[in-house]
């Protein structure tokens, strides 16, 4: 749609990779405005502390995001695999990113003694927002698109031939909507239960992906009637459900 925002001189600046790096920015800027108002003590993690563990969590996101990506398409990059490290051209997938993200937190919690659901639900709510801008960003490139479609919604794409589903702008619509409410409780009351923010993520936005999956392009089936990003939505929406009923029996922290 505008992959390339602009070029200078030899250098050629992406819409897909601004916008990455403003998500990154965003959710850093928001993690950090709401750790810096929170009462004394709400929080495990003070501005400092988000900071570092942002440095930590876009390697292991990047890393990830684009190890699944290389794996999944490794016909093409097995003929040019220098292309692996271009990252500017796209190439990311939100499911490999997610897990290695989640991994250096937990890394990170970890080295810092932090109790990882605790750190989970500090850091959590501003994730989907950046997941938002990103997936305008998909948008930007002409990746991540939807199926055929007639109806006035459909979006024409220069290198696609006629109109398809825009699922990259109702993703983002859907995960916008999944930070305001996540931020909605980041309260004393839900907090004092450790991971119940989190299994809440789980489950919001394994409903949200396998929802969109339904109207994407491209997706092959690998279980079932399911694609690989169902399969894993519906396991995240499991693991967040258990997540929010075993911590309902826990008597919450004082």
């Amino acid at each position: 749609m505008y992959p390339t925002l602009c070029r200078l001189g030899p250098l050629t600046i992406s819409t897909y990779g601004v916008l990455v790096a403003l998500a990154f920015l965003l959710v850093v800027g928001l993690t950090r405005r709401v750790s810096r108002r929170a009462p004394k003590g709400l929080f495990p993690m003070d501005e400092v502390a988000v900071v570092d563990w942002a440095v930590w969590t876009v390697v292991g996101g990047l890393v990830g995001g684009r190890l699944v990506y290389v794996l999944l398409n490794w016909d093409v990059y097995a003929r040019a695999p220098l292309e692996i490290f271009a990252l500017w051209h796209g190439g990311l997938v939100w499911y490999g990113g997610f897990l290695g993200g989640l991994l250096a937190t937990w890394l990170y919690l970890r080295r810092r003694g932090i109790t990882f659901l605790r750190g989970a639900d500090q850091l959590i709510p501003a994730i989907p927002f950046g997941h938002a801008v990103g997936r305008l960003g998909c948008f930007a490139n002409g990746c991540c698109y939807g199926l055929p479609t007639s109806a006035w919604f459909g979006v024409q794409f220069p290198s696609i031939p006629g109109r398809v589903i825009p699922t990259q702008l109702i993703e983002s619509a859907a995960l916008a909507g999944l930070y305001l409410a996540l931020r909605s409780l980041q309260r004393p009351a839900v907090l004092r239960r450790p991971g119940a923010l989190f299994g809440l993520y789980l489950i919001g936005y394994g409903l949200i992906r396998w929802t969109v999956e339904l109207w994407r392009a491209n997706q092959p089936i690998v279980w079932g009637h399911m694609t690989l990003s169902q399969v894993i939505s519906t396991a995240l929406a499991v693991a967040g459900l258990r997540l929010i009923i075993r911590q309902r029996w826990h008597a919450p922290m004082s």
